[in-house]
């Protein structure tokens, strides 16, 4: 297996212009994000994102055990992961890639599959998941250049419950020019959500001060609650 150049790659996914292109680039990229772009980069960006949701939307939530959050985006599944670490909840994994998704598979704490189900979805579209489907969400990565934009928002809010918590990973430098600002204030003033804060958080690792001349090296975590 050849491995290519993770920041060409990583470039190469910043350009992505549409649903078919990222299919094609992460059927390519699976089998050695972790080991190249992840392990290279010092990608700390799904454990700090999943420290938030559970400090600031699971922590008082009234998630029992019975309950399903779904990790939007889940990739690989590192996120699953880090969220296995500090809690019992159970957790389904939504993901555009075939071949990430059986990465994210392969993923097990204390023995048993972190994720509870995976299904291949597309975010642009109307996702095949019941509405109110989910006591929580989070993602890691999914909002971000050539990937999905702000208009995606409004199924990810769908499926999660009334009451349901998500913590929302957004790339700083996509937030700006992707108009996340003008979408987060309509879905407040028209009721959809409430409670809306930001926590900002490093996606690569040495990067705990956040270094505002590169937004492109820190995330917005949005978190707030369905109505």
């Amino acid at each position: 297996m050849t491995t290519e150049d993770p920041d060409a790659l990583l470039a190469e996914a910043y350009a992505l212009d549409g649903p078919a292109s990222n299919r094609s680039l992460y059927a390519r990229w699976a089998a050695t994000y972790e080991s190249g772009f992840v392990a290279g980069r010092g990608y700390v960006y799904p454990e700090r994102v999943v420290a938030v949701f559970v400090e600031h939307a699971l922590a008082g939530a009234d998630v029992g055990a019975d309950d399903v959050v779904v990790d939007v985006g889940c990739g690989t599944g590192l996120a699953g992961v880090a969220l296995r670490r500090r809690s019992p909840v159970a957790i389904d994994g939504i993901d555009l890639s075939p071949e990430m998704l059986q990465q994210a598979s392969t993923k097990q704490h204390d023995g048993v599959g972190v994720y509870r189900r995976l299904l291949e979805v597309d975010l642009t579209t109307t996702l095949p998941i019941e509405t109110g489907a989910y006591a929580g969400a989070v993602s890691v990565g999914t909002f971000t250049h050539g990937h999905v934009g702000p208009a995606s928002l409004a199924e990810v809010i769908r499926i999660v419950r009334p009451g349901g918590r998500l913590a929302i990973g957004i790339n700083a430098a996509h937030f700006a020019v992707a108009g996340f600002g003008p979408a987060f204030d309509e879905l407040m003033a028209s009721g959809r959500i409430t409670g809306l804060r930001s926590v900002d958080v490093p996606i690569y690792d040495g990067a705990d001060t956040i270094d505002r001349s590169d937004p492109d090296r820190y995330a917005h975590v949005a978190v707030f609650e369905v109505c």
